[in-house]
């Protein structure tokens, strides 16, 4: 049985990420700032049980507070539309920095901040630890588009060009298109 909300009413198909309620009823931006508490290790995050894997209740304990701390920060966090840079700043701990980016990445899309986790949409994290810090801090970029190409999208936006027919006219990401679009209707 699938999730509520997770199939097409018309069609019985899954929803692609990008089409998920919580991701698509958030306003396009080209930068997101977030901010949650320190995830716990990529070790502990899953527990074998017989018949495959399951998450902890560590993991979804603390993945449902970040889901919330996101929630809750004003003004409400925008979305990512296309491919981005993902910079996690982390506070001080004990252990391997690669072993919290799984989680951070994965309540992030939980929240509806990015559509998905994989290579589509992340294009490059990088992480950095910083002494002061007492939670963990996330910056979004979407990927830049070049000033020519930006004039191009408006002009064939202009002419009632889709966002999906630009994309593939210039050779960027549709996300790419619509955060450009999304600029220039504020």
């Amino acid at each position: 049985m699938r999730a509520p909300g997770s199939t097409s009413r018309r069609t019985g198909a899954r929803l692609k990420p990008e089409e998920r309620p919580q991701y698509a009823q958030r306003p396009i931006v080209p930068v997101v700032e977030l901010r949650f508490p320190l995830p716990p290790s990529t070790n502990t995050l899953y527990a074998n049980v017989r018949g495959g894997r399951i998450k902890t209740p560590r993991y979804r304990s603390w993945r449902q507070q970040a889901v919330l701390a996101i929630e809750l920060q004003r003004p409400r966090p925008g979305r990512i539309a296309g491919p981005a840079e993902v910079e996690i700043i982390l506070p001080p701990f004990q252990g391997d920095p690669d072993n919290r980016i799984k989680p951070c990445i994965d309540a992030i899309v939980t929240a509806g901040v990015l559509p998905d986790d994989g290579a589509r949409f992340v294009q490059a994290i990088r992480t950095a630890i910083d002494k002061a810090a007492t939670d963990v801090r996330v910056v979004l970029r979407a990927l830049a588009v070049e000033p020519e190409d930006a004039a191009e999208i408006e002009t064939r936006a202009a002419l009632h060009q889709s966002p999906t027919y630009i994309a593939v006219a210039l050779g960027l990401s549709q996300g790419q298109v619509e955060t450009v679009l999304a600029g220039r209707a504020r």
